[in-house]
């Protein structure tokens, strides 16, 4: 029986013999990088539906949004209570800013055929997103990790399902993966139900030395542009009978923080009201 994406239990590091079966063993180091403001009363569950597989936790959190709005006044508090409970390994505090054009340029893939015009006229919560991204890569490849994945406080996996990716990643030396999402809403009651099957996010990258993440990076599949990483050679698209990820996107304490601070709002505005 599977086991649900709730459970919790230690971290269980992975080792697969090396498919040509020379003895050698393959081995994964998976860091995961949490980009935090709001929703942190999910992030406890979220860290134990992946900690078995997971060897490094990292959180980047903000205390002021992307738009100039507080988190809540116990957001540091909470994010230390699971500190303590062993759950993270590392935090780090990012305070948002505005980028020069020069900045932004350099943060764009040069070869994205999506911004719709020059970097410049790109908004700046975007580039403040991607920002904390690459800076959880960084903080996981500083611990050795030899792959990563970007992770929200309102994300999470069903255990023996990613364990089977880790695999399939190893077996088939893959630099990159994605999957598909399953939403979930609160009121009236707990929903699950498929989102477009051509909107995927980005699972497990490989690490390597020129492993970065760049806004709008070409990408065979469509996902999250803050997410996408350079220099990524063979990728698997992985089916719902693999692995999906469920998104407690509209299970909120507080819907109105998401909806006003999200990056892109834009594509919700009115839905608070």
């Amino acid at each position: 029986m599977k086991k649900g994406f709730m459970a919790a239990s230690g971290r269980r590091p992975l080792y697969e013999e090396d498919a040509k079966g020379q003895g050698e063993k393959k081995t994964m180091k998976l860091g995961i990088a949490y980009n935090v403001f709001d929703g942190e009363e999910l992030l406890l569950d979220s860290i134990r539906s992946v900690k078995p597989n997971v060897d490094f936790v990292a959180i980047v959190y903000q205390k002021i949004s992307n738009f100039g709005n507080p988190a809540h006044p116990k957001l540091e508090a909470r994010l230390k209570h699971i500190q303590d409970l062993g759950l993270i390994d590392e935090m780090r505090l990012y305070e948002p800013k505005q980028f020069t054009d020069e900045e932004k340029a350099a943060l764009c893939s040069p070869n994205s055929k999506e911004l719709g015009g020059p970097p410049s006229m790109v908004s700046n919560q975007f580039f403040n997103e991607l920002m904390k991204r690459e800076i959880g890569r960084q903080m996981c490849a500083e611990q050795g990790c030899t792959h990563f994945m970007s992770m929200d406080t309102d994300e999470f996996y069903k255990e023996d399902e990613l364990a089977a990716v880790k695999r399939k990643v190893l077996e088939h030396n893959l630099e990159g993966t994605s999957c598909k999402m399953r939403f979930y809403f609160k009121e009236p009651h707990y929903e699950m139900m498929p989102f477009d099957e051509h909107n995927q996010v980005p699972l497990i990258y490989k690490l390597k030395k020129e492993s970065r993440l760049l806004l709008a990076h070409p990408y065979p599949c469509i996902v999250d542009p803050t997410r996408r990483m350079a220099g990524v050679g063979r990728f698997a698209e992985l089916g719902r009978e693999d692995i999906e990820m469920h998104h407690f996107s509209f299970v909120r304490a507080d819907m109105s923080s998401k909806m006003i601070n999200v990056s892109n709002r834009d594509n919700h505005d009115g839905a608070v009201q």
